[in-house]
């Protein structure tokens, strides 16, 4: 096996992927066969009524799936750092293999232990709370659909977000001199306004997943309906996506705590890719199917774009 970084080269290939079908989807979708656009599209801005699709769909309250993974990916890394850092246990050599494995021998230590522990904790944070949001929140149509290959990069993300982190800390890298103590100094001003950054955002997306949630549901908190509403209140008076507005601003938070970390870099390129098209989706799905929509209602940068 070559001696390479395979987490920098998935990332790599799902970006360029998702630059190159977001551009033939929005600019030239009517001369494309649906099969490409439909990698792209899901839910409620998906292609009806082509059974042929169906074959390489699955419901799209599948997305729980992936949110159970991380939660458990994200909470035993968490566990598992927190007894390396605070209890001084040993990394097993085994970590050192698979890391070296996935990430090349060649790997150098990019951040401290403690910007690891702490981006750790915000996005084990994160996916608690997603974890939360879409088994007792969210209201998922029957109906909805999305491709295989979308719900299969959920667990790609998740395993890339961890080997990012894990592939740069100074305590992962192979024959380093550094220990296993966490320096809180090695923290300043900007990881401590990332930290306020990340907490803000995680709220705002809550808010707005409970307001999307409730248009499905009346006052007694009952499921009435499948159908779609025209969200109001919270971020979406600014944009139509405001909980992927918050995602971006979390991923942002974290990479200015890892800030450094190369591997983190193409996480954050793909999912900046990947939501601004589904933002951009989202906002023309409305406009398509909302008369009254907000004028000033933005995709996903209010007042901008």
């Amino acid at each position: 096996m070559l001696d390479l970084n395979y987490v920098r080269i998935v990332f790599s290939l799902l970006t360029t992927c998702m630059i190159l079908l977001g551009s033939l989807v929005n600019t030239f979708e009517k001369y494309i066969p649906v099969i490409f656009s439909q990698a792209l599209r899901y839910g409620k801005f998906s292609h009806k009524g082509r059974p042929l699709f169906i074959v390489i769909e699955v419901p799209k309250a599948w997305f729980r799936h992936f949110y159970v993974y991380s939660f458990v990916l994200t909470t035993a890394t968490l566990v598992f750092l927190s007894a390396v850092f605070v209890f001084k246990v040993e990394v097993p050599v085994f970590v050192y293999d698979v890391l070296d494995l996935v990430g090349g021998s060649f790997r150098l230590a990019s951040i401290s232990n403690t910007s690891a522990f702490v981006g750790m904790s915000l996005l084990t944070l994160q996916c608690c709370r997603r974890f939360y949001d879409t088994l007792f929140v969210s209201v998922f149509s029957k109906s909805g659909r999305m491709n295989i290959a979308q719900y299969l990069a959920g667990y790609f993300h998740y395993s890339g977000c961890i080997l990012a982190i894990l592939l740069e800390t100074s305590k992962f890298v192979r024959n380093t001199s550094l220990g296993a103590d966490l320096h809180w100094e090695d923290l300043g001003l900007k990881d401590a306004f990332a930290v306020v950054l990340f907490l803000w955002a995680w709220k705002h997306q809550y808010n707005v997943t409970v307001i999307l949630a409730n248009l499905r549901k009346n006052k007694k908190g009952n499921v009435v309906t499948e159908a779609h509403g025209l969200p109001h209140g919270d971020w979406f008076d600014y944009v139509s996506s405001p909980h992927i507005l918050a995602e971006l601003l979390m991923y942002i938070a974290l990479t200015v705590i890892l800030w450094g970390n190369v591997t983190w870099l193409y996480i954050f390129s793909w999912v900046l890719t990947n939501q601004v098209e589904t933002a951009l989706l989202t906002h023309w799905w409305y406009k398509d199917n909302f008369s009254n929509i907000p004028k000033n209602r933005k995709a996903i940068i209010p007042y901008i774009y």
